[in-house]
């Protein structure tokens, strides 16, 4: 099907926030296939000249955000006596 602008906001937002290609399908797209959403997103990245050092390197640091998130937010979700992943959210 057609991408729309809303769907494109979408799919960015949601490999900015670490999402695999699988999750993101099922969670937003599920009428298109995680392939589709892949090269939706290669196709976006190419249009605004992203695919640099630096965009490996933010894709890095996604990749890596998402293994150690709960690491992260648990000291300040322990200080204001909520779970990780709700701190996160916020």
């Amino acid at each position: 099907g057609t991408w729309t602008a809303a769907d494109d906001r979408t799919l960015l937002s949601a490999r900015a926030r670490g999402q695999h290609w699988a999750d993101l399908q099922r969670a937003h797209f599920p009428s298109k296939t995680a392939n589709a959403c892949r090269k939706r997103y290669e196709r976006l990245m190419e249009r605004r000249g992203v695919y640099d050092y630096d965009a490996r390197k933010l894709e890095r640091i996604a990749k890596e955000y998402m293994t150690m998130r709960r690491q992260i937010w648990s000291g300040l979700a322990a200080r204001v006596g909520e779970k990780w992943h709700v701190v996160e959210a916020q």
